[in-house]
């Protein structure tokens, strides 16, 4: 009988270690917290400009989405587009976008 009680002892505490390490992701990056834990912002992130293309009236490819003057991409105005730039408006507040990084290195 006391064979059996160890065993059983054995067995209960593999299973109770399976399910501590089920809570746990060994391979998470440290600190990473769930999905469910984290608060979500309100706030649209910007567009990110991709190409401007200038025929007669110039457009804009915006997070893939193609844009004129006036139109509007996730909650911004587009307010104008040359050839390297486009500006957002949104709540008088502006944006501007630019094809190139004035941070240039040579």
């Amino acid at each position: 009988m006391g064979k059996y009680t160890v065993t059983g002892c054995v067995i209960s505490c593999l299973f109770y270690g399976v399910n501590v390490n089920a809570q746990q992701d060994p391979t998470r990056p440290l600190e990473w917290h769930s999905q469910g834990s984290s608060l979500t912002l309100s706030r649209s992130s910007l567009p990110q400009l991709q190409s401007v293309i200038c025929e007669q009236q110039c457009r804009a490819i915006l997070s893939g989405q193609t844009v004129a003057v006036g139109s509007y991409i996730t909650g911004y105005s587009v307010s104008r587009i040359n050839a390297s730039s486009v500006i957002l408006t949104r709540n008088k507040k502006q944006w501007q976008l630019s094809l190139f990084s004035t941070d240039i290195k040579q």
